[in-house]
């Protein structure tokens, strides 16, 4: 070994000394180390030689470091604190130098035209790739979107895992198979809309598709008639994969599609095993139940075959909103219904886009806590005005200090009710609801909405007593909406109650 070598082994000696001992159960203490050794690489006396050569045990080391946190943002609500925040923008940061490694690799490969087990495209991609689907789950659960050029990265890493690559149909078949499962996971993670999921569910849907996701899809040239469940990718540009439903793909070459559908048959096999009367799957998470679990494949599987498209064009607005988060929070100030109540229980927020069926809003003044998607949100303009009933739809907050709410809009007033369902051996306890008057446009009769887990038969019980008590039988007609935190059911009071 010359000089200079062993000079570069010396300087390379407290990584590799780190990267050697065991992991520590301090997630902190160990995403701290990870950040410093990387910058150290990153020093201009060190060759990138010997930074490559600690690619690999960086790879390893960083997915272990993201897996101790994963528990803690899942665990957290958004925004996140300040810690957690700064944590998440070190862990997406410290995982994206580790994949512009891999570039620095595979252009090294390219200009030497030399292959060897250790430079291996297909190989080099498929760890890359595989570093890029963690950067992405952890963004989605600190309530960011995909990093900069991810997808940009994400495509290059793809297109470069293909061996001896033809026009044909079979784009998919070419790519090693590490990297074709590591690419399909980024696919069908982001067609889950990440956005709308609690961490909880982030969490589960990820170990998941780790091992679900190869059932899809990937050809390279226009699905026929029938394809409005496909979606394409254009590798030159820095963007998510675009629906068929929601916008036409553009008429030039090299563009990606697939489909999810294989993906979510399987989800429907798993959700009936889940609702019948059999042993549970074995792979349950711990924090979700058979029920909620149920609930998250299903509203996966909508997306995986039925991706949503926009009906109506959204304008750019700006104009502030009172906000009152959560149906709980919603229901104490509609029974009180005083200005006092509106201040206590409301909060300013600043619309930033609008449609006749959503709104995209951002707050302003105060601090907001303990948000999820899934949620219920009341909204409104001036104080003359009703409260117009929102669910979030997905949620954004770079900053600890910003947070952008989406909002599907399912009534323009309500009226507080409590329910309770009938059935069952244990008694249920009466829960706080709001009454939604029909919509004829949508075909839709009376509904309520309630807190998730509240329905559990055919029959329920309605009281209200806002201006003097009235007590009816209701009958479910059907179940429209589950998320996480509410659930929308259509009803009719009920002529011959039992």
């Amino acid at each position: 070994m010359s000089a200079a070598d062993t000079s570069q082994s010396d300087r390379t000696a407290p990584v590799l000394d780190w990267l050697a001992t065991e992991l520590s159960a301090d997630a902190d203490l160990e995403l701290a180390a990870l950040v410093r050794h990387l910058d150290e690489l990153g020093r201009p006396e060190i060759s990138r030689n010997q930074f490559h050569r600690c690619l690999d045990l960086l790879h390893a080391r960083s997915l272990a470091i993201s897996g101790l946190f994963r528990h803690r943002f899942a665990a957290a609500t958004l925004p996140l604190t300040v810690s957690l925040h700064r944590s998440a923008t070190r862990l997406v940061s410290a995982l994206g130098k580790i994949a512009a490694g891999y570039e620095e690799v595979l252009a090294e490969v390219r200009h030497r035209l030399v292959r060897t087990v250790r430079r291996n495209p297909e190989a080099i991609s498929a760890k890359a790739l595989e570093i890029l689907g963690e950067q992405l789950t952890i963004a989605h659960l600190a309530g960011n979107s995909a990093p900069f050029e991810f997808w940009l990265r994400a495509h290059s890493f793809f297109r470069t895992s293909k061996v001896d690559s033809t026009p044909a149909d079979a784009a998919a078949g070419q790519a090693s198979e590490g990297a074709l499962r590591a690419y399909k996971y980024i696919l069908a993670f982001s067609a889950a809309q990440p956005e709308g999921l609690t961490g909880t569910e982030i969490n589960w849907l990820s170990e998941y598709l780790a091992s679900s996701a190869k059932s899809i899809i990937i050809r390279s040239a226009l699905p026929g008639e029938g394809g409005f469940g496909w979606l394409w990718i254009d590798p030159d540009q820095d963007t998510p994969p675009i629906s068929i439903s929601r916008r036409d793909p553009p008429e030039v070459d090299g563009l990606i599609y697939f489909t999810a559908e294989e993906l979510a048959r399987r989800a429907t096999a798993l959700i009936e095993q889940l609702e019948g009367e059999g042993e549970p799957p074995g792979n349950l998470p711990a924090s979700l139940g058979r029920a909620e679990t149920a609930t998250l494949l299903r509203r996966v599987r909508e997306y995986w075959t039925s991706p949503p498209h926009r009906e109506h064009p959204r304008r750019r607005n700006q104009y502030a909103v009172s906000v009152c988060c959560g149906l709980e929070s919603i229901w104490k100030m509609l029974r009180e219904a005083s200005s006092s109540a509106q201040t206590r229980f409301a909060t300013q927020w600043m619309v930033v886009n609008e449609s006749p069926t959503g709104y995209a809003i951002m707050q302003v003044t105060g601090t907001a806590n303990a948000l999820t998607p899934g949620i219920a949100i009341a909204l409104r303009r001036g104080q003359e005005e009703p409260w117009t009933l929102c669910v979030v739809r997905w949620i954004r907050s770079e900053t600890p200090e910003q947070i952008e709410l989406g909002l599907q809009v399912i009534a323009n007033t309500a009226k507080p009710v409590t329910v309770g369902f009938r059935g069952g051996s244990q008694p249920r306890p009466m829960r706080p609801a709001l009454v939604m008057p029909p919509i004829a446009a949508l075909g839709r009769q009376q509904a309520i909405l309630a807190p998730a887990g509240t329905y559990s038969a055919r029959r329920f019980m309605l009281v209200s007593d806002i201006h003097r008590l009235y007590i009816a039988q209701g009958r479910l007609l059907s179940l429209d909406m589950q998320t996480p935190a509410v659930e929308l059911f259509q009803y009719e009071i009920d002529p011959y109650p039992l």
